[in-house]
């Protein structure tokens, strides 16, 4: 890849990283603000992983850019929480890995994806935990601290270190948005 190529990446990925921990941020902080980052960020993150080959996750951030609208639509001022039975939560994990297993064998055997078990399990976890969080489901901060995990891995293995970093970071923000310790000042 030629240099100015590479530093074109370099700052798209901080941009994306910036526009995603933005969201993040001011969702736990309950900001209409949010749901702008929330479009934004996934856009560049999409084009990112579409570079890299994780087809999977693209498919992820067009459905955040969706979902966002829905939770933008949604939630509105209205930051009440929703309550999923456990039961739920297992027919539901059960089911996005089941899918993600799917799409994970269509990818290997279509595409030259990178990782498509772990990308796919990813992605379809992901879907439902940010359905909890656009519901206002308390639990989706538990998805989001495994999911952010396997992420690290994930974009460490694709040499996406700042992403990697972003997901860090989340990893963080989500221990945060579940305890509430106020390490961010809300």
């Amino acid at each position: 890849m030629p240099t100015s190529s590479k530093i074109g990446m370099r700052l798209l990925e901080a941009l994306a990283i910036l526009l995603n921990l933005g969201f993040t941020f001011l969702y736990i902080q309950q900001s209409e603000f949010a749901f702008i980052l929330g479009i934004l960020g996934p856009l560049l993150l999409g084009i990112l992983s579409y570079q890299r080959q994780l087809f999977a996750d693209v498919l992820l951030q067009i459905f955040y850019i969706l979902i966002t609208l829905f939770g933008w639509l949604h939630l509105g001022g209205n930051w009440s929480s929703m309550d999923v039975s456990f039961s739920t939560h297992l027919l539901s994990i059960g089911l996005a890995l089941l899918i993600g297993f799917g799409i994970g064998k269509w990818l290997q055997k279509k595409t030259h994806a990178a990782l498509p078990f772990l990308d796919s399990a990813i992605t379809t976890l992901s879907v439902w935990a940010t359905m909890l969080m656009m519901m206002g489901c308390h639990e989706n901060w538990i998805y989001f601290m495994i999911i952010n995990s396997a992420c690290i891995f994930l974009f460490i293995k694709r040499k996406l270190y700042g992403i990697s970093l972003l997901y860090f970071l989340y990893l963080l923000l989500a221990v945060e948005g579940y305890f509430q310790f106020g390490w961010i000042p809300l």
